[in-house]
This record gives structure tokens, sequence and C-alpha cells, in this order.
């Protein structure tokens, strides 16, 4: 009897960050092995040559498969929206004497070679002891299982491999194409769809014993069956660390994921005794961010001691810090010596000589492309908000000319500063982090862009002011400074529609910094056009 096999290969293993930032979790090498080659070879060695992989994260890395094994790859372009079934689904056609794998399972000994010569749909199942996360399954005496639930205790898990017979596949597959489009349904693991059909569909069990089958929930997890992990992962975010810190892979301990953006993503480890933290550029941030006046900015801000938390960064974008311990947000609202520290810090920067690598941070011109590209998905947003932009434009060009008479120039600015980008430590140390917006701007953009992102009343706009400025504002820094608010408004809402674009958190002042626009537009203008 012709068997074949469907390697689900499409998700993301975010749990396996930051390894998974650099390849897929299915092309780890594991004791000298590839996770998804060790599989195919064990497929082929039990006669099975018939193989299908279902990619989505990082397609292209697994490539090479089709040339070096001959297997068929199988696109799944909904791998972040939709749950596994969905991968099973593009695949459906295949389903036949079908074995069911996932890319990260390792087989300590080669599964496929048992006989079956009664052909019975089954899934592979270990006794676990304690409380376990996959699905458990209750099973009758004739090993049928009866019944599954997400989580265990002491009771048979469900890992690994399963097989469908021929069928079990037709149905499994009319049920499928029946359902996929209905509400909930795509977004399901398949074995929670499978409990949905339970009493059509009949699976047996087939127990494995302990550590016969492996599932690494986690780095730890994969670290504990192979202490040499980190030394073949073929990782740059693995060599730049050891590079900076020069330290052995081995040393790295304790990885945990603290950002996962489109930006940017981030993670906390220690080496040592000293723990770290390591930025690693998300594949969105090209649209956003000037790496090279980054650097600059946040090498001065080390210099003048503003971020003293810095370490290295490349140019390409990956940075370590050091981790700030029980590091918490300023509150300028409540602390007036935090206020206090925060202007003196951006007055600072604002005297910092920049150099021919520091490029302009133009608000306007900057929101404007971010909006163009966000209405790629959000409709004709130029068109949407066509007086708004109108106005803009006018109080900006009224903005450059009076700052050419008032002789403000062009300075180094952080151009993301709000309590959110300062901390402050255990010893009430404040750092300024976050540099990827720096460049050359006014610098009332860097008031204006705390400002613009909360609905403040004008007596607790005048207080960060005063505090900036030293003084009561004059008429002319008065006008000034509060046009700033919706220019720096302008941004930050082209800023959130651009990130809603791509599926990312628009953030808490995506509303507020348009309230901002619409509140102060008409009346800068006004300061200006009487």
């Amino acid at each position: 009897m012709k068997k074949n096999a469907i390697i689900l290969a499409a998700g993301k293993s975010s749990r396996f960050a930051p390894f998974t930032y650099e390849k897929p979790k299915g092309l780890f090498c594991v004791k000298g092995q590839i996770l998804i080659e060790r599989q195919i070879e064990q497929l082929i060695e039990a006669g099975i040559d018939e193989i299908y992989i279902v990619v989505g994260y990082m397609k292209e890395k697994f490539f090479y498969l089709e040339q070096k094994y001959g297997v068929k790859l199988i696109v799944n372009n909904e791998f972040g929206k939709k749950g596994n079934l969905y991968t099973l689904y593009v695949a459906r056609e295949h389903l036949k004497n079908t074995f069911i794998c996932c890319a990260d399972h390792y087989f300590v000994r080669n599964p496929f070679l048992d006989p079956n010569q009664e052909n019975l749909s089954y899934r592979a199942c270990v006794f676990q002891k304690g409380k376990f996360c996959e699905f458990s399954a209750s099973v009758s005496d004739a090993k049928v299982i009866t019944d599954m639930s997400v989580g265990g205790c002491d009771s048979y898990g469900m890992v690994g491999q399963a097989y469908m017979n021929q069928n079990f596949s037709e149905k499994f597959r009319e049920y499928m194409e029946d359902e996929i489009n209905d509400f909930g349904i795509a977004s399901m693991f398949w074995e929670e769809f499978y409990q949905k059909h339970i009493k059509d569909l009949t699976f047996f069990m087939k127990e494995y014993s302990e550590n016969a089958i492996l599932e690494f929930e986690n780095i730890d997890d994969l670290r504990a069956f192979d202490s040499e992990f980190l030394l073949n992962v073929d990782s740059e975010i693995i060599a730049n660390i050891c590079d900076t810190l020069k330290c052995e892979p081995n040393e790295i301990k304790d990885i945990d994921v603290i950002n996962a953006g489109l930006t940017n993503v981030s993670f906390s480890f220690s080496v040592g005794k000293e723990k770290y933290v390591y930025r690693h550029p998300g594949g969105t941030a090209g649209n956003l961010i000037n790496r090279q006046t980054e650097y600059f900015a946040q090498t001065a801000a080390k210099n003048i001691g503003i971020d003293k938390s810095f370490i290295k960064m490349d140019i390409s974008g990956w940075k370590i810090s050091h981790f700030v311990e029980n590091a918490r947000n300023c509150d300028f609202e409540k602390s007036d010596e935090q206020l206090k520290i925060a202007m003196v810090y951006l007055r600072k920067l604002h005297e910092v000589a920049p150099d021919n690598s520091v490029k302009v941070f133009d608000n306007v011109k900057e929101g404007k492309k971010l909006m163009k590209i966000a209405s790629a998905t959000k409709g004709h947003l130029e068109k949407e908000f066509t007086e708004i932009i109108g106005k803009i434009d006018r109080l900006y060009d009224y903005i450059k000319s009076d700052a050419e008479r008032l002789g403000y120039n062009l300075v180094l600015c952080h151009n993301d500063t709000y309590a959110p980008n300062y901390l402050y430590d255990k010893d009430e140390k404040i750092y300024l982090i976050d540099w990827e917006y720096a460049g050359l701007n006014y610098a009332a953009n860097d008031i204006g862009c705390i400002l613009c992102r909360y609905d403040w009343t004008e007596e607790q706009i005048e207080r960060y002011l005063e505090y900036y400025l030293g003084h009561k504002l004059t008429k002319d820094e008065r006008r000034f400074y509060y046009a700033f608010i919706p220019i720096s408004g302008f941004y930050w809402f082209c800023w959130g529609l651009y990130k809603g674009s791509v599926g990312d958190d628009d953030s808490f002042f995506f509303l507020p910094s348009y309230r901002n626009v619409v509140r102060f537009i008409d009346r800068a203008l006004e300061s200006y056009e009487k």
C-alpha cells in the first residue's frame, strides 16, 4: 500500500525567538542534523517518497529541499492569520494514506517503520506525568480516542505524528471543504477540528514511550536536549553577541523576548552575572528609520550621559545594550523632578554638533510618505485628508520662515520623545532610549512629540514648555512651539496609519495625535496669518 506524508512547516514558532528571526524552527540544527531533513530522511527510509511540505513563514529558506530530496512544497500565505488546520487544508488534495507531521518534530527512532498492517488511522500519544499543555486524549479499552481537551494532567498527550488512512482522509477533507469558511474554523488547530467530528472520525491511540518523540517547547527545552545547540545554530545574532561581549555561545543564558514588533524585535539575555538586551531590526524598519543617523545619535547620547545603557550598534540595525534593572517609565505628570531632568537631557542633545551622516527628519515629508504607503491597504488617504494636508503644508511654510526670522536652526533631535522612552532604574537614574527616529529638526519638535500624544489641558502644555525653555514663553516662542503640536501630531497620526496598514499596533496615541492636529491647526494658522 502506497503511503505519503504532509509536513506542516508554515508557522513562525515565536517561542523560539530570537533564532526564528533568522530561520524557521524546522531548519534548526539539533545534534548535528536539520530537524526537517532528519524527518524527511526517516520517511524516505520507510519507503515514503511522496512528501509534501506546506511552508509559509520564511518559505524561501525551504526551497532547497525540493532539489535535495525531491519533495514538493506547497505555499500557505495565510499562516500569520490562520491556524494549522488551514495549513493542512491547502494540502488537502494530497490526503490519502497519509502521515501528518510537523517540521520541528524530533523522533528518536524512526516511527514510520512501524508496519501498521491493519492500516488503522492513529494519533501518536505519550503518557505524561503532571500537568502539560498539549492536547490530552481520553482512550477506550480498545485504544480508540473518545475525547480530547486542551492540556491535561497524568494522562495521554498528543505528540508527534498522526496517520490518516484513505477513508479517514476522505471524510476529513470533505468536512474541511464544507466548513473552512465558517466563522472561526480556519483559525483552529487541525486536532480541534478533528474533535468537532470525533464521532465520525476514528483515531486509534498509538502509544510511545516517554522521550521517544520530542517537541521542544522553548529554547531552554531544546538546549537541555542538545547542549551544543548554540554552537551549531549558525546565527548571526549569536555571533554578534559573542564578538561584542567576548564570550562563548554556551555562556549566553536566560534568553527572553521583550518585544516583537514589526520595526524591531528585542530580547534580554545574560552572560555571567550581567544582563543585556539585543535588538534585531524588523522587516518594516526601512520605511521608518535611517540607521546611519540613529548610530550617530545613539553614540552621542552615550557620550553626553543621557543613555549610558548603550554598548554597541551596527549600521545594519542590530544593537546591544545593558539591561536596565527594575526599569520603569517616567511619569512627568506626577514628578516635577523627572520632567526637569528630561528637559535637561533634551537641551544637552540639542547642543550636540552633528556630522554629515545625520539626516534631516522632516515631519511633514515623512508623514506623507507613510500615509501614501498606508493608502495601499486603507484606501485613498491623501484624498480623504486633503484639507488637513493642505493646512499642514501652509503651516509648515510659515514655521520655516519664522524659524529663519527667530534664528532657530535645525539641531540634533530625538523626534520620539514621550514618557515611555524615558526610563528610570532602581537608583532613580533616567535614560532616554530608542533613537531610531533621530535626525535634524527644530528643537520644538522634541516638545511637540510629547504634547501631541495626549489630550492635555493648556495648563499642562504650558508646564512642559516652561520646563524646557526655563522661563515664561514670549509671544514668538508660544506661537512657534504651539505650532509644532499639530506638525508633530501629523507625523504620528500618519505613523499610526502606516502601522495599522501593515498589521501592527497603531498605538495609544494614534487618535490623540489626530485630535491634536484638529485642535491646534487652525489656531496655529491664525497665529501666523493674522
